[in-house]
């Protein structure tokens, strides 16, 4: 492994979680892509923050010097498929965030 491939920032896939009992709202690594552990980002208070904005790069928490990109997973071809209602139903009257960050 050269000098520039560990400076290079690596993708995390995360899912959006909630606080049970709380309006706390977390972004979850399952698994990061430099020691393969889990990780939690902080993604706002569940009624007034928007959690798309805290995706990007960020530190990775094993290895502050290493930055790490929080992306969404890729879509499936079956995800990709769904529409019609479901898709409606997923969001809010702007198009936005809505519950516990599910985005159509």
């Amino acid at each position: 492994m050269g000098k520039k491939d560990r400076l290079t920032t690596r993708p995390a896939f995360v899912t959006l979680r909630d606080l049970p009992g709380t309006r706390v709202m977390f972004w979850v690594v399952g698994e990061c892509p430099y020691c393969g552990e889990r990780h939690l980002h902080p993604a706002g208070n569940l009624r007034t923050a928007d959690p798309g904005e805290r995706l990007g790069e960020v530190p990775a928490p094993c290895n502050p010097e290493r930055l790490y990109d929080l992306q969404l997973p890729p879509q499936t071809a079956a995800q990709k498929g769904q529409g019609g209602a479901e898709k409606g139903a997923a969001q809010g009257p702007s198009g936005g965030w809505v519950g516990c960050g599910v985005r159509g």
